[in-house]
């Protein structure tokens, strides 16, 4: 078991044996980089998270007991997808393409169980959250209240904050990197590097 940041517990369960008898689906995750810039200049924007969103996925009832772990009280498998398969991103990703086919990149980003609602108006994005709530409706898939917010103008997104202004970098990230003290070994100064990296579109010059 392990202890979640909002103080609740996750199962997790070892699939190491499993994931190496499993072939790579190699279907591949949106970029990150291409779905934020796609969120400029819209004025109204709502954050959707999935509950539990690989749970939502059926497991093929042939493969259920490929899934079996031991505990005190018995072997149990699971129903639905649990978290630690090799393809289970990937499962995921598609399931969500497929769902949301007729809106990504129109009014709407999705990468795996974060969704992003946008719109250009207030009055277009009561129409487009209507869309969004009815697709997730038709195909049974419940949000986590507690992680949604409706009609911002500015949130955080993929480790960015998007807004109407633009995208600009997530106060969380540039705080860590100020917060932390100089590097002294090898492994350190990787650390600070890939931080660093991840803000590389706002700072100047930094491909120079």
């Amino acid at each position: 078991m392990v202890k979640k940041a909002n103080g609740k517990w996750r199962m997790c369960v070892d699939f190491r044996t499993l994931n190496q008898a499993c072939p790579k689906d190699t279907y591949p995750l949106p970029r990150i980089d291409t779905m934020i810039d796609r969120t400029f200049g819209y004025e109204v924007m709502s954050f959707l998270d999935i509950f539990s969103g690989y749970h939502q996925i059926r497991m093929e009832k042939e493969d259920e007991e490929k899934t079996a772990f031991i505990t005190d009280f018995g072997t149990y498998c699971y129903n639905v997808m649990p978290l630690g398969l090799k393809n289970a991103g990937a499962t995921y990703q598609l399931m969500i393409d497929a769902v949301f086919k007729d809106q990504r990149g129109r009014n709407l980003e999705a990468y795996v169980d974060d969704i992003l609602v946008k719109s250009k108006t207030l009055e277009g994005h009561l129409g487009d959250l209507r869309e969004t709530l009815n697709t997730l409706r038709r195909f049974n898939l419940k949000l986590n209240p507690t992680k949604c917010t409706f009609g911002a103008a500015s949130e955080r997104f993929l480790g960015y904050l998007v807004s109407a202004r633009g995208i600009e970098a997530n106060p969380d990230k540039i705080s860590v990197i100020l917060s932390m003290p100089s590097p002294k070994t090898a492994k350190e100064i990787q650390k600070l590097a890939r931080q660093i990296n991840n803000l590389g579109r706002f700072i100047s010059k930094a491909e120079d």
